[in-house]
């Protein structure tokens, strides 16, 4: 009975998701159509502000600036997101939307083995409100000691009502990994930190948070919100940053910022946004006849969380949440109704972090499904395996009770680049992570997934009746299972992104400690390519809190300039354009 409830279920999820993902494009069709029809944006005005970029970091910034009395403008790729994006568990739907820049990875030499031409699928937003509409929600701060460049980093969390420590919906997994946490913390400290808990989420009543709600509140006369608009190029006069050149709807247009141009296009669309105004590295650009503001190192240090062991655990017992269960009628009124049950699930129900130092080197996301509970209809597409690797491997589960808990690499060893492959804005760049080229970064893995078998073994796992899956990875056949050849072989298969790349505008290096460029005047980068190391965790709330501090460094370097203006008046005006290109908008990080 139990195979045909599945069967059926499987066939109605398929029919499901086909007319959803029409949906999003009919959505995305109408929505482009009346911004084509109602556009006003005019060539040359000015703003305080120009922002590139309307993410996590992007709105962040524009809405502490906004309530400081300046004038912004928020250049967003994307449009607004469609009706029902706010409903939790339909996130991997968007992912290969046209919601989604949906950037790719160049073929791995060391890992990425199970997948597509050995390419990993990177999803990134391109909507209002950027990948934190694309996210699984987790709001993961880290651990202190990834913020010793940044002691206040309390100060810029999120508020209460836009995380929730308490998810509505935790399905018995999520009981039974906190009670064997729980286990091995009595039983035998092996680490000085095995901390497990309910991940927060950004959550508001059973619905998604995401950061364009800040916008809503402050739409009028000092805001101004373009979509549906690519920017290409930055302006400058000599080095100073003045404007940025844009297309929209096939006509282009210029910005000004009078006090300042900031770029939160990511840690993709960043650096892409500098090389191609000429800040980077001087023998690339040169060798893409493109004029050279600044030699910097942008594009360079990105990094990026890697997890795998997805579907490596077998339960004997369903669980409460399942495709099958997300479709019952009950969970839709349930949603509808009260924002309650199953539709609220974020996925990620625990989160764990390992360490034997003070800083964790292993996170693990413990998640009530896996890539074979829906038969192959979304995940395994959105991750980019295989056909062959997903018929051998993970099909097979389809019609048992697959979970995971996917041991995560917190700081790789291993560095990647981000390189302009031309001068064409419309041109991909090429995306290099270098995964797994350190062999450090493979053994911290092959650590994570020991601990799974620890996990597993505990009182609480064994109620559920948990054990590994043992079947031998596609490639791996010939190695002896659970040694640490196998374990290797399979990790250099199964090496999957957590959707977490950054540093390719690294503090130190193409940023100061006011996120101004170095070189230049004028011009800011605030957004997850800035971070000079990865957070022991998910990096969204490490992002909107960086953005938070840019915003506050930023106004304070702004005042600082007016008073000095206002001072200075009087005795300076002969010569007060040169006292302000050469103005130092430095401000301590720390301090500030």
């Amino acid at each position: 009975m139990d195979l045909i409830i599945k069967w059926s279920a499987y066939w109605t999820y398929s029919i499901g998701v086909f007319l959803f993902i029409n949906y999003l494009n009919i959505y995305f069709l109408l929505s482009s159509v009346t911004d084509y029809l109602t556009n006003n944006l005019q060539d040359g005005q000015t703003y305080d502000y120009v922002i590139v970029g309307a993410g996590s970091a992007g709105i962040t910034l524009a809405a502490k600036l906004i309530d400081a009395g300046h004038k912004i403008i928020i250049i967003e790729a994307g449009g607004p997101a469609p009706t029902f994006a706010d409903i939790p568990v339909l996130a991997p739907l968007f992912q290969l939307s046209n919601y989604d820049w949906q950037y790719k990875t160049i073929p791995q030499n060391h890992s990425c083995k199970a997948l597509i031409n050995n390419q990993s699928l990177w999803p990134m937003g391109k909507i209002l409100g950027g990948s934190s509409r694309l996210n699984y929600m987790a709001y993961v701060e880290g651990h202190q000691d990834d913020y010793r460049w940044f002691d206040d980093y309390h100060n810029h969390k999120l508020s209460n009502d836009s995380v929730t420590d308490n998810p509505s919906w935790c399905s018995e997994l999520c009981e039974a990994i906190l009670q064997s946490a729980e286990e091995i913390n009595q039983s035998k400290k092996i680490y000085e930190s095995f901390d497990f808990n309910k991940v927060k989420l950004t959550i508001n009543g059973g619905e998604r948070w995401s950061t364009d709600r800040l916008l809503k509140p402050r739409y009028g006369n000092n805001l101004k919100v373009v979509t549906h608009a690519l920017v290409d190029k930055i302006k400058f006069k000599s080095n100073r940053a003045e404007a940025v050149e844009l297309i929209k709807w096939g006509k282009r247009f210029v910005v000004y910022g009078s006090k300042g141009v900031i770029i939160s296009a990511g840690a993709i669309g960043t650096p892409k946004l500098l090389m191609l105004s000429g800040i980077g590295p001087r023998n690339q650009l040169e060798n893409l006849k493109i004029k050279v503001i600044s030699d910097l190192p942008v594009g360079k240090n990105l990094v990026d969380h890697i997890l795998t062991g997805i579907d490596l655990v077998i339960l004997d017992k369903s669980l409460s949440i399942s495709v099958p269960q997300l479709l019952k009628p009950t969970s839709a009124f349930n949603y509808f109704l009260s924002r309650q049950g199953p539709w609220t699930s974020a996925g990620i129900e625990v989160v764990g972090t390992i360490a034997k130092n003070s800083s964790p080197d292993l996170q693990f996301m413990v998640i009530p499904v896996g890539v074979s509970q829906d038969n192959g209809v979304v995940l395994r597409k959105a991750m980019g395996i295989k056909d062959k690797v997903f018929d051998e491997y993970f099909a097979p589960l389809a019609y048992k009770t697959a979970v995971t808990i996917a041991p995560v690499l917190l700081h790789p060893k291993s560095t990647g680049e981000v390189k302009l492959k031309s001068s064409d804005p419309l041109d991909d760049v090429i995306i290099n992570p270098n995964y797994l080229a350190s062999k450090d970064d493979v053994s911290v893995l092959i650590k994570g997934l020991r601990l799974i078998e620890k996990l597993i073994s505990t009182e609480a796992m064994k109620a559920l009746g948990a054990s590994l899956y043992k079947k031998p990875f596609p490639g791996c056949e010939n190695l002896n299972f659970g040694t640490d050849d196998y374990w290797e072989c399979y990790v250099r298969q199964l090496t999957l992104t957590s959707y977490h790349p950054a540093g390719t505008c690294k503090l130190g290096s193409v940023v100061n400690n006011s996120f101004r460029v170095l070189g230049t005047k004028n011009l800011y980068v605030v957004d997850a390519s800035v971070l000079p190391s990865l957070p022991s965790g998910n990096i969204n709330a490490a992002v909107m809190m960086i953005a938070s501090k840019a915003a506050d460094l930023i106004i304070k370097s702004a005042n600082k300039l007016n008073n000095f203006h206002i001072k200075n008046i009087k005795s300076c005006t002969n010569n007060y354009s040169n006292i302000l290109n050469n103005f130092n908008d430095d401000v301590c990080l720390k301090s500030a």
